[in-house]
C-alpha cells in the first residue's frame, strides 16, 4: 500500500485537529459550571516526588535525558 498524497495527508491532519478542537470545546462547555475545587481534587492524589520515583522505578522516563 502506497503513501497517501500530500493533500490527503494534510486533510487527515486538519480534520483530526478540527475534531479535537470541537471535542475539547464541547467538553469545556459541558463542564463550565463545575467548581474548580472538584476539577483540581483529582490532581492531588499523589505529590510530585513519589510520582517521580514511581516513574523512575517503572523505567518510564525518557532515555534521551539520561546522561551516559
Amino acid at each position: 500500500m502506497g503513501q497517501p498524497s500530500f493533500e490527503a495527508s494534510n486533510a487527515i491532519i486538519y480534520v483530526t485537529y478540527g475534531a479535537f478542537l470541537i471535542l475539547g470545546t464541547a467538553l469545556a462547555w459541558r463542564m463550565r459550571n463545575q467548581p474548580k475545587a472538584d476539577f483540581l481534587a483529582g490532581n492531588r492524589t499523589q505529590s510530585a516526588f513519589p510520582l517521580a520515583l514511581n516513574f523512575i522505578a517503572a523505567g518510564e522516563f525518557p532515555t534521551a535525558i539520561v546522561l551516559t
